[in-house]
């Protein structure tokens, strides 16, 4: 069967001997090299862009800023009376919103050109208050950063069941402040665009995640009709929600190839991507928890503060952490009062937006550091804790406190397999051994994936459309080709996309080719490639759509062979009757007869939301004298329904907890009171490398939804969620301190030890 199958991944051999096709790959010997000026400061009027001595260097072949594109702004389209969203210019206009924003466009004969011409610019900026400090952002007089609008972007409360009533019957409470970074995606390839003009039309690539929302922006922003813009992903090298946004920069080069008639190339440097594309994660949140005598958790009581930076990015706008968040703080938990007020600041830094994770990295922290807070205060192990309040199989499907609706799953079997496996009893009682503190953490979780058209509209997100569709075409020799709106950005998609075609069509997946992402390949539109959701979403529109291909080729061979359609399996390029092979018909045949009735659109938009979960455990070394963590070993005993291909599951959860321990360990921006990016290379924002990780040990559950058609649940984000929490409950237990701040570096620990550290 395709799915189930351990298959190799067949897009790895192109990439692994340098034969794929990235953006910065394709070559347009016509193509200008495009370089950004880029504001110097945080926040400004700007007077003007001093781009005289940039227009006169040899080379340069067209300068562009705001007024000379004229272009309308960026406005994430959102319907929830709790938001505000502020539009965002293409280049800045009148005034910089934070340093790194893009104030023209400089198109030369080469990137060296362009970015000597670049660093000639001298923007004329009358500088204002730089606010960073979200918290200095929503006071009272504090300077508004887009005029005539309040610097508090989202304000959203939530208050259900009995809150107060339950703190008063409470044996057991316990109140926190937790504070997580800023955060950077770092695909190993940034963001890259190319455009081309030819004839009236524009083709456009772009290493994006979300190419027919691309599509859609520059029609509206360049008044271009659909069928005059095309857009096609070639190979991505990653993304991580990162690329799941439409970007000013994106608009520029486009609307500037449009009105040169000449290509444009741009390929983000790193230094760009730290400073310049989207960041994810800096919230502030304030919980109370309540727990009864047996080690029920009883209610939550929360405060958060989001930095959403100086815009809302498109099309997500600029409550998507407030709400992802907000709305996954109850966990896994069986938590019947709740309630949480959410505030979104804007700053003068770089817009935050998705990252793997988005949201629920945040709400696992809290919630999975409360429960060990309340494990402190009542002399309950966490774990029993954990036992005790943990949704039960037979208690689904089950709507949370929060509204989610979690569709199936075993939380105390995930937990239970994860204490098993790591030995925590054992680990528990070990002791220091030659000068390291040894610790034991583990952390569960549920996150919702797959969301559909009607979780974005709840949000009141009316860009962003909730379904996916896919294209599948029988060819002449017998082969398959697929399209979705869900493009490959490294996480396997053209294995895991032709297992799930070939099952529907019932053929091997070697007779399924699965195509870039491209909005001319058919009349397809979608959400794109996040959030979990490329299984769940486009997988539902290729089984349809592979389904109906499969009914058509059947009924025609019917036909054909005067046999009943029961009689009838495809074996290779052939059908044939069952037993009978050389009563056959090809589908080359078929196809030539009438090619155009093989070849099937389908749309899928999940019935809801389908949510994977896992617990994970690690053991944890502090070396007493330096502060540096080992990790000796991590457990993941988890979820993601029926698994298409493990070895593609395991990768991505590898993967993916790799980003999550970074996070943990490593991974924080710092802007100084001006505004400017302390950590804007890789000497001073570090990544974990294969030293800084162990060997992962991962089982799977392996229970299927029972409302998607294949049972399929997303599997991308889940290794990143716990990471940070997993790692801190450990580093607590060893230390005998709390860390509930991410990252926990070195000299963290090392003052937490002279500070009292058991």
């Amino acid at each position: 069967m395709a799915i189930g199958a351990r298959l190799l991944r067949v897009e790895d051999r192109p990439l692994l001997t340098g034969a794929g096709t990235y953006v910065d790959d394709i070559e347009r010997t016509d193509a200008l090299e495009v370089a950004f000026v880029r504001s110097p400061v945080a926040h400004g009027r700007l007077l003007d862009a001093g781009l005289d001595e940039a227009r006169a260097v040899p080379g340069v072949e067209a300068v562009f800023a705001n007024e000379d594109l004229g272009l309308p702004p960026l406005v994430p389209p959102n319907t929830n009376p709790g938001v505000t969203v502020p539009p965002q210019p293409v280049l800045a206009k009148d005034k910089v919103r934070f340093a790194g924003e893009p104030i023209a466009l400089i198109a030369a004969r080469d990137r060296y050109v362009a970015e000597d011409a670049r660093d000639l610019a001298l923007p004329e900026i009358e500088e204002l208050e730089p606010l960073t400090d979200p918290w200095r952002a929503i006071s009272d007089d504090a300077p508004s950063i887009h005029e005539g609008q309040s610097n508090v972007l989202v304000d959203i409360a939530r208050d259900e069941g009995e809150v107060d009533a339950a703190f008063e019957r409470a044996a057991f409470t316990a109140e926190r402040t937790l504070n997580t970074p800023r955060q950077s995606a770092m695909p190993i390839e940034p963001r890259a665009v190319l455009a081309v003009p030819e004839d009236g039309r524009i083709t456009v690539w772009s290493s994006s995640q979300a190419p027919h929302k691309l599509r859609q922006a520059l029609c509206e922003l360049l008044g271009l009709d659909e069928d005059s813009v095309r857009v096609v992903t070639p190979d991505v090298g990653g993304g991580f929600g990162v690329k799941a946004h439409v970007y000013p920069e994106e608009i520029a080069i486009a609307a500037a190839a449009v009105r040169l008639g000449r290509a444009l190339k741009w390929a983000e440097d790193r230094a760009e991507h730290l400073a310049a594309s989207s960041q994810a994660r800096k919230q502030e949140i304030k919980v109370r928890a309540a727990m009864s005598e047996e080690g029920e958790l009883l209610a939550l009581d929360v405060e958060m503060l989001c930095d959403q930076g100086a815009y809302g990015v498109y099309p997500h706008g600029v409550s998507l952490e407030a709400m992802t968040t907000s709305g996954m703080l109850p966990g896994p938990y069986r938590i019947r009062n709740f309630r949480v007020r959410v505030r979104t600041a804007a700053t003068n830094t770089s817009p935050e937006g998705a990252y793997r994770g988005v949201g629920f990295v945040i709400s696992t922290f809290v919630h999975e550091r409360i429960v060990e807070a309340l494990a402190s205060e009542s002399g309950i192990d966490s774990a029993e804790i954990r036992r005790r309040s943990l949704l039960a199989p037979d208690e689904f499907p089950y709507v949370s406190i929060a509204g989610q609706p979690y569709d199936n799953g075993d939380y105390p079997r995930a937990l239970e397999l994860a204490l098993e496996e790591i030995g925590y009893d054992e680990q528990r009682k070990r002791a220091n051994e030659d000068g390291r503190r040894i610790g034991v953490g583990i952390c569960s979780y549920v996150e919702p994936t797959g969301m559909n058209s009607k979780v974005f509209e709840m949000r009141g997100m009316a860009g962003i459309e909730g379904y996916d569709s896919a294209h599948i075409s029988a060819e002449p020799d017998g082969t398959f080709r697929v399209w979705t709106t869900t493009p490959a950005i490294g996480q396997g998609t053209a294995t895991t996309i032709a297992q799930i075609a070939a099952a529907a069509l019932g053929v091997e997946p070697d007779r399924v080719r699965v195509e870039y992402s491209d909005t001319a390949a058919a009349e397809l539109r979608g959400t794109g490639s996040f959030a979990s959701r490329s299984a769940a979403s486009a997988g539902g529109a290729v089984t349809s759509a592979g389904g109906t291909l499969r009914e058509r080729l059947l009924q025609a061979a019917a036909e054909s062979l005067e046999a009943d359609e029961g009689d009838l399996e495809i074996d290779g390029d052939r059908i044939h009757v069952a037993g009978s092979p050389s009563a056959s018909v090809t589908i080359g045949e078929l196809v030539a007869a009438d090619p155009e009735r093989y070849r099937v659109t389908d749309t899928f938009d999940p019935p809801q939301t389908v949510y994977p979960y896992a617990t994970h455990a690690c053991v944890v070394a502090v070396d007493e004298e330096t502060g540096e963590v080992g990790i000796e070993r991590y457990v993941i005993a988890e979820d993601c329904g029926r698994v298409i291909n493990p070895l593609i599951v395991e990768g991505q959860v590898h993967g993916a907890t790799a980003q999550g321990i970074g996070g943990a360990l490593l991974e924080g921006h710092d802007y100084d009171e001006q505004g400017q990016l302390r950590t804007a290379s890789l000497m001073d924002y570090l990544v974990p490398g294969a030293t800084e990780l162990p060997r992962f040990e991962l089982h799977h559950l392996e229970l299927p939804s029972p409302v998607t058609p294949n049972g399929f649940k997303g599997v991308g984000e889940g290794g990143t969620i716990a990471p940070a929490a997993a790692i801190a409950n450990a580093l607590s237990n060893a230390v005998g301190s709390e860390f509930n701040s991410v990252p926990i570096t070195p000299e963290m620990i090392k003052r937490a030890l002279a500070e009292g550290g058991r």
